[in-house]
């Protein structure tokens, strides 16, 4: 009895490529454009090289950033961008003191810009380059060095308001609490291969340099103003003028 014949396999239907969602083509251009940027500069950058480095058409490109300028803000954003946008939450969340804050907050600045070699290309890519293209160092203000002044600004104020920080100048110039670390990145850029620095030591003695500023001294009112503050005029009051004025006359 002869056998019956199989029905041949149906035809499998065919596969289409995998579409990677537009977040994820998004992120792999921005981390070509960074490669770019720090190999080239802003400047000697080509689109071109961006997308053969990513993988897409150079069209995709602009399909997710509308020029070279705006890719540059999304390298800077995806490097360090969201750290002090993130802190804000922090600090408006339950209470905390502004001392504990405020290692949270040197923690971040650490961990985004003195240890992450990345981000210390792209300022020294800034620093060669914001010459020529001013927008780029606009570009740093907006993202970081604006929103990293208003978190020390907002926990200052906290600080002071507490008891646990002495009021001073220091709100007016929050530059100043950054500065050590400004110190290091650039440290990093140009001695940093032949004399490393401990960070975890700088670190501490950063924070520590700073706490003990802030701190009232021993005795000390958390109000205390120094000279160029309003507050310190009205000390200066007349009575005490007047007795000055008395003490020279009788010498």
């Amino acid at each position: 009895m002869p056998r019956a014949k199989r029905p041949a396999p149906s035809p499998r239907p065919k596969t289409r490529p995998r579409v990677k969602p537009p977040a994820d083509r998004s992120r792999e251009i921005v981390a070509a454009a960074f490669a770019e940027f720090s190999a080239h500069g802003f400047a000697a950058t080509r689109l071109d090289d961006v997308a053969r480095r990513a993988r897409v058409a150079k069209g995709t490109i602009f399909l997710h950033f509308p020029s070279k300028q705006q890719l540059f803000v999304a390298v800077v954003r995806s490097l360090i961008g969201s750290v002090f946008a993130e802190f804000r939450g922090l600090a408006e969340g339950p209470p905390k003191s502004a001392e504990g804050l405020l290692g949270e907050l040197f923690s971040r600045l650490y961990a985004a810009l003195v240890r992450n070699e990345k981000a210390g290309g792209i300022l020294r890519m800034l620093i060669a380059e914001c010459g020529n293209f001013p927008e780029l160092a606009q570009v740093w203000r907006q993202e970081v060095i604006g929103p990293g002044l208003a978190a020390f600004r907002q926990v200052l104020r906290q600080g002071a308001a507490a008891g646990e920080f002495r009021r001073s100048r220091v709100e007016d110039f929050p530059q100043i609490l950054a500065a050590p670390a400004i110190m290091a990145v650039l440290w990093g850029l140009l001695v940093g291969k032949r004399e490393p620095l401990d960070l975890d030591a700088y670190f501490a003695t950063h924070l520590d340099f700073v706490l003990c500023g802030l701190r009232p001294a021993e005795g000390e009112p958390p109000e205390t103003t120094l000279p160029g503050d309003s507050k310190s005029e009205t000390r200066n009051s007349k009575p005490e003028r007047a007795a000055r004025s008395t003490e020279g006359e009788t010498t």
